[in-house]
């Protein structure tokens, strides 16, 4: 019911620079409709990063990993690695991005986290 902004750090946005998903940049996503990214992965490998920047939409989860791995006409200077994951770590908080708002709108701090969230 909010509008709805995601930043995709590290992607180098190849003739869409306009898509990079910083508010001003681009408009946000409204309520109740749809928006497809486009951008082009091309030669670009590796792990990179992708989140909400609109409102309080991250301390909701709205944030993950994007891994991008070579093409086989690309050479890579390093040996393969035996495996990988991606682990993401964040604060977690039982009451809702809308209520956290609140509260620092109010003038109030931020409360400590009620845990931690690992995703892997």
């Amino acid at each position: 019911d909010e509008p709805f902004l995601i930043t995709w750090n590290g992607i180098k946005q190849r003739r869409m620079s306009w898509q990079d998903g910083v508010l001003g940049t681009n408009c946000p996503i409204q309520p109740n409709s749809n928006w497809t990214y486009h951008f082009q992965l091309k030669d670009q490998i590796g792990t990179y990063t992708y989140f909400a920047s609109t409102s309080m939409h991250r301390a909701s989860g709205a944030f993950g990993g994007l891994n991008v791995y070579q093409r086989s006409v690309i050479f890579v200077p390093y040996p393969k690695p035996d495996s990988d994951f991606t682990l993401l770590v964040s604060d977690w908080y039982k009451m809702g991005q809308k209520e956290i708002r609140k509260r620092l709108d109010s003038g109030s701090n931020l409360p400590l986290p009620d845990g931690l969230l690992i995703n892997a």
